[in-house]
């Protein structure tokens, strides 16, 4: 029993089955997780070490370098970055994709536990890995009218808490100016008075604090413990407690100054819509649903605000949710507008409304049992699997047309539905698994690919592929017995126009195919000129209705200074009327924990829904006006999710001009000079010229003499000076649920260089055992490979990336390094750069699987000669298509051509299967491959248009998301237009001997219709 009778013996069965799968597949889509990107590990991990007050070179070499060396060890570290400022350090360690990042976690993690005993005393390590779940998909303004201490009190200890605790959650993070806390400020004059330091203070109230057990005890069958406490209940508490004097005059901390509430010392300022206020940034879990998390936490927020004081607004400043939900949405309208297209070729072709809803049935038999397999392989729904699933429409429904076409064209010629479809999918077996072999195999190199671009893609294409591979069974096995089941006799088919007027044209090229060869040459080469002008991308924009700002006051300017300068640009964001909610953050960045300059921060936006100007639009806007009102104030403008994707990669900005050396000073000199020569560049924006500046600070020198004579100790001096001037956490007293530090200080009443020293008995003034000198060394130090480097960065406005590329290599011609120094183009350039050489490669390795099919199923080198003579035209024609839709060669278009090389071929296999068919049977290869040409002519026409239509709505940009798939479409839609003429007469043409033509072509009518 043969494959066609099996599918029509048990076709009930078989459309049962399927039908159950696809409902499975459906059901189960609502419950696969929904985000932006693929799950996929990015080789990235990252080291934050804190400590505080530490100067940039101090942070250097204590803490960066060491860090650098220890985790250099680590298997499989390809390179590392550090970014050190005063008082913190970030090393971004970058490793092989085909390392396993969850050992590399625990490696790196073990070999900071090693360094620990090395570095620093007080210094804080942080080791975390970077994924697209590290950052936040929900941003929040929590806004009242409160204190912003309390209404960080309800966000940390209320929301935080009720929010955490949804499935799939992520670590959520509450950022606010104004943490609580309780400060003891002691008057100088009394305190020095009394011989004690900040520190005595600090220390006595850190030994009274104590809850300790002593004992325990058995009575009454029960276990007692024996608890000696001198826990603090309240500030009277604290203050009460003896910190010197006399048995008969004790001194208590009362006597000394004051005990308040207040707030953590600030390093940063937060603020929403313009005023003070807190955020609260809920991310996901690695395995977590942005679009269900975003409604949980919207419901949450719902059931918690009867028990929260009254007038709290929440507003999300970013959803991503909100734009994976509409993406979503999109490319269901997509799937189904495509769907729609491609069901009216069919009926346009066919005339049979019967014929019509059988391969139509195709589609969501396909669709279904594609998400169930989706679910299967632990593929999520983001951008690039709903992406692929949209592509697929055009090409799953392929199979069903011709296998519908020739059923429906043996019906025509009389036969009954049960032979016609016995005999149609009979025919069609080895043919239809060739083209879809052929679909398939040009995603397998895919596999090959690294780097974020290569894994996005290949998502795309497992959902592609997937629904490719299971559109097969679905024409083969199912619709064969609904065809035999739902459709009628047909009458005898009348002329078929279209096919005598292919006849014609086939033969009237014949005979001036060398005149065809001439044309098709050069529309290749006009085509291939077209192409070298084109612009050159990374990925596509996406419009996602939020986009995020960093700004960079100047370096040394102080926290309030800083504040100051950046009201005036929350001013121009709050007069921008598109502009729905912002948050701002000042000595802190969206996202995970980084090293940050209390002078730089960022500004998150929500535009509204109902708005005329794109996101690029109002960012340009937005720049312009901040230039004008805010010189001094560098920003830079990004949509999140491209911020996101530089920030995993480790590339943020566009272009970066890396100078190496081992000067520094040398360095900053040399990137002046280089930044004179790009800054002039044009479509440059956000331009950043290598100067960090400087930080100032006094440095105190201690009079080792001076010091010495009165017992004195570098240490001791600046323990003393610290606990006075920054003060000290000695305790914390306990609330119901959290712990409030209490913080001991003097009172600012003098310079610490002229601070009073306690020395037993004696006051020492530390001008004494002191020399000031103002410094100002360089703010941030960066490195790479472990050697030192100075970026210039730039951000595109009106240009492509490869021409900003190419524009700054040649600004940078000619010059010249001293020895020892080095210069390299970096950025998301080199991503770009990668990413085509990888894809270009695949490219090529799909040629080669497609070549391999091809001979298996056609066992000729001429045919495969001639069906891969249509591949040029095709590549010509996308090319072409591009450049005149005035869109870049990127990722995306380079997608679509290797989808391209697999639907090229799909038609040729088509025609010649069909001629060497007919030659098996004993007709001569000119007739048989006429008549193959005019047989074929129907389904080859149908399965093209099906595809073309159903790729229009990807093509136009329609729904959120799409932007990033359009390339594809657009370099599908273009080549395969074109490429389907090449192979209705290049084909042939290439396959017949010279003059074969002709004299085919009159017999090839009558063949046909047999």
């Amino acid at each position: 029993m043969n494959l066609a009778a099996f599918a029509l013996r048990q076709r009930r069965a078989l459309l049962f089955s399927a039908v159950v799968l696809a409902g499975l597949g459906f059901a189960s889509s609502l419950g696969l997780p929904k985000g932006v990107y693929p799950e996929i590990p990015f080789p990235r991990e990252q080291v934050v070490a804190e400590l505080a007050g530490a100067p940039a070179a101090t942070m250097l070499a204590g803490v960066t370098r060491p860090i650098e060396a220890a985790l250099s060890a680590v298997p499989g570290l390809v390179t590392s970055r550090s970014y050190t400022i005063r008082g913190a350090s970030e090393v971004s360690l970058f490793f092989d994709p085909s390392v396993n990042m969850a050992e590399i976690n625990g490696l790196v993690s073990a070999q900071l536990a090693q360094l620990r005993s090395e570095l620093p005393p007080d210094t804080q390590l942080l080791a975390q890995r970077v994924l697209p779940s590290s950052f936040p998909i929900l941003s929040i303004n929590l806004e009242g009218p409160y204190p912003p201490e309390q209404l960080y009190d309800l966000a940390a200890y209320t929301i935080r808490p009720a929010l955490a605790a949804i499935p799939g959650a992520g670590p959520v993070t509450v950022q606010s100016s104004d943490v609580p806390e309780l400060r003891v400020v002691l008057d100088p004059t009394r305190l020095f008075a009394a011989h004690l330091s900040a520190a005595d203070v600090a220390d006595r109230l850190r030994q009274a604090n104590v809850v300790a057990t002593v004992a325990r005890r058995t009575e009454a069958h029960q276990l007692v413990l024996q608890v000696v406490s001198g826990e603090f209940a309240d500030a009277a508490d604290i203050g009460a407690v003896v910190v010197g004097g006399s048995a008969d005059a004790p001194l208590h901390v009362r006597d000394l100054g004051r005990v308040e509430d207040s707030v953590v010392p600030r390093t940063s300022i937060v603020r929403v819509d313009g005023h003070p206020g807190v955020i609260l940034n809920v991310p996901r879990q690695a395995t977590g649903d942005s679009v269900a998390l975003a409604a949980a936490v919207a419901a949450r927020l719902r059931e918690l605000a009867p028990a929260l004081p009254a007038g709290l607004k929440f507003t999300p400043v970013y959803d991503q949710a909100s734009f994976v939900a509409a993406a979503v949405n999109g490319v269901r309208d997509a799937v189904l507008l495509g769907a729609l297209c491609a069901v009216l070729v069919l009926a346009l072709f066919l005339r049979d409304w019967r014929a019509t809803l059988v391969a139509a049935i195709s589609l969501p038999l396909t669709l279904g049992l594609s998400l169930l397999a989706l679910r299967v392989l632990g593929q999520t729904l983001n951008l690039m699997t709903l992406g692929g699933l949209a592509v697929a429409v055009g090409l799953v429904i392929d199979d069903a047309v011709v296998v519908i076409e020739a059923i429906h064209r043996r019906l025509e010629a009389g036969l009954s539905p049960q032979e016609a479809a016995r005999q149609g999918s009979a025919e069609l077996l080895w043919p239809v698994v060739g083209t879809t072999a052929t679909t398939v195999v040009v995603f397998l190199p895919l596999a090959l690919l690294t780097g974020v671009a290569g894994q996005f893609f290949s998502a795309l294409a497992i959902a592609l592929g997937a629904a490719v591979v299971l559109s097969l069974p679905v024409a083969l096995l199912v619709l064969p017995g609904i065809a035999a089941s739902l459709l009628r006799p047909r009458g005898q088919a009348g002329t078929r126009r279209l096919e005598t007027f292919y006849a014609r044209v086939l033969q009237r090229v014949g005979w001036h195919r060398r005149w065809l060869f001439v044309g098709v040459v050069s529309f290749v080469a006009l085509a291939a000129f077209a192409g070298a002008r084109l612009q050159t991308d990374f990925l596509p924009e996406v419009d996602e209705g939020a986009y995020v700002f960093d700004y960079y006051a100047p370096v040394g300017a102080s926290l309030e200074d800083a504040d100051a300068l950046v009201r005036k640009i929350e001013a121009v964001v709050h007069e921008t009327p598109e502009v729905e909610s912002f948050s701002r953050r000042l000595g802190a960045q969206l996202g995970p924990a980084v090293a940050t300059l209390s002078s730089r921060g960022d500004i998150a936006v929500r535009l509204r829904a109902d708005r005329d100007r794109s996101g690029e639009e109002i960012m340009e806007a937005q720049r312009r006006a901040i230039a004008a009102r805010v010189p001094g104030v560098r920003v830079e403008f990004v949509q999140v999710l491209t911020d996101m994707l530089g920030d995993l990669q480790g590339s943020p900005e566009p272009v970066e001009i890396k100078l190496f050396g081992p000067d520094p000073a040398e360095l900053r000199r040399l990137a002046r000079a280089a930044a004179e020569r790009v800054k002039p560049v044009a479509g440059l924006v956000d331009f950043f010229d290598g100067d960090e500046g400087c930080a100032p600070e006094d440095d105190l020198r201690v009079d080792a003499d001076a010091a010495g004579r009165r017992g004195l100790t570098a240490l001791a001096i600046s323990d003393q000076l610290a606990a006075a001037n920054l003060g000290q956490v000695a305790t914390a007293l306990r609330r119901p649920d959290h712990l409030l530090n209490v913080r001991v200080l003097v009172s600012p009443a003098d310079v610490p260089a002229r601070s009073p020293l306690v020395v037993g008995p004696e006051l020492v003034s530390a001008a004494a055992v002191l020399h000031p000198e103002r410094r100002c060394p360089p703010a941030v130090l960066l490195r790479e490979g472990q050697q030192n480097m100075v970026h210039l960065t730039a951000r595109l406005a009106g240009t492509s990336l490869g021409g900003a590329a190419a524009a700054v290599r040649a600004a940078l011609a000619g010059f010249t390094l001293p020895q020892g120094y080095t210069w390299q183009l970096g950025g998301l350039v080199e991503q770009q750069r990668q990413s085509f050489s990888q894809m270009a490669l695949a490219l090529l390795l799909a040629l080669l699987s497609v070549m391999a099919v091809l001979l298996f199923q056609l066992r000729s080198f001429r045919r495969l000669a001639a069906i891969l003579a249509a591949l040029p035209v095709a590549l010509a024609a996308a090319a072409l298509t591009l450049w005149i839709a005035h869109t870049a060669l990127n990722v995306s278009s380079l997608m679509g051509a290797i989808v391209l090389v697999g639907l090229v071929v799909k038609n040729g296999i088509l025609m010649l299967d069909y001629a060497a068919l007919r030659e098996s049977q004993g007709e001569s290869a000119s007739a048989a491959l006429l008549a193959a040409a005019e047989v074929r002519l129907r389904p080859i026409l149908m399965t093209t248009l099906a595809t073309l239509a159903a790729l229009v709505p990807l093509a136009l940009g329609l729904g959120a998301g799409a932007d990033l798939h359009r390339p594809l479409a657009i370099v599908v839609l273009g080549g395969l237009s074109v490429s389907t003429l090449a192979t209705l007469l290049v084909v042939p043409l290439s396959v017949l001997p010279s003059g074969a033509a002709s004299g085919a072509a009159s017999g090839a009518a009558s063949g046909a219709a047999s």
